[in-house]
């Protein structure tokens, strides 16, 4: 099972908050604010955590392959998601938080080897994921570049609608359920950015995947009809479960380009 996440272009709108906290006190009408804390006590306000919030969406190609016996599930889609995303970073510490959380609201495509085994499109289904990681810069309090490792933890839900097979007693009728793919992955893996002049910036990480918990119910995946005299059996007599682990890799690379000092956009 697979999913290009970028083969064809990730857009993010985000609006970065990177100012430090401030308290106004008013001490009459004639009176200037004042900051909540003098800056010569070693405070945060060198060192601010800095806040990114957006929006994505993005185009993607996948892939699913599963083969039981003779039976063979095959599927290729294309889905289109939107997804939330934010950032947290401690310029005091160099450690970093970030999550992300998608649902597409379109998918369509071709699968053989489907309901017994006839090919048809794709034209709905669910991807679903929810993700997040915590990260370290090696490069210590530098504004202009960050390199280091992060471990991670990544919920995704690949389930396109394939159709469903009937089950017990004949090919027309019978219990019958929707494919629903779920993966509960470990990352482990190295990102960074650099400023390129005032107005642009690369992002990118490599991750790797050790270790995923795979499960669920293969509803499409059926057998022909087994024809022996005047008696028709077709199998199985339930959906198919799956239970198991994969390992893999995942890898993500962005150019941002900066209209106003706390606005970005990333391709």
């Amino acid at each position: 099972m697979t999913r290009r996440a970028i083969s064809v272009a990730v857009a993010a709108s985000t609006l970065l908050l990177a100012a430090p906290s401030l308290a106004a006190d008013s001490f009459g009408s004639d009176e200037p604010l004042r900051t909540g804390f003098a800056n010569e006590d070693g405070s945060d306000l060198d060192n601010p955590l800095t806040f990114e919030l957006g929006l994505r969406y993005w185009y993607s190609w996948g892939a699913q392959n599963f083969n039981l016996g003779s039976a063979a599930l095959k599927d290729n889609d294309n889905a289109q998601t939107v997804e939330g995303q934010f950032r947290i970073d401690d310029a005091s510490t160099n450690y970093y938080a970030k999550g992300l959380a998608g649902m597409s609201f379109d998918i369509n495509g071709t699968q053989t080897g489907g309901p017994l085994g006839q090919p048809s499109t794709v034209t709905d289904g669910r991807i679903a994921y929810a993700g997040g990681d915590v990260g370290f810069s090696w490069l210590g309090n530098n504004p202009h570049a960050k390199f280091g490792p992060f471990a991670g933890y990544m919920y995704w839900n690949d389930s396109p609608n394939l159709g469903r097979s009937n089950y017990y007693p004949t090919p027309t009728s019978g219990n019958s359920q929707e494919d629903d793919v779920e993966v509960n992955a470990l990352r482990l893996g190295l990102s960074g950015k650099v400023d390129l002049g005032e107005n642009f910036d690369l992002t990118g990480e490599v991750a790797a995947v050790p270790y995923a918990k795979i499960s669920g119910t293969l509803g499409a995946l059926g057998f022909a009809p087994t024809v022996t005299g005047a008696n028709t059996a077709v199998e199985p007599a339930s959906a198919v479960g799956m239970d198991g682990w994969v390992y893999g890799a995942m890898a993500e690379a962005m150019v941002g380009f900066h209209p106003t000092d706390h606005r970005v956009l990333r391709f």
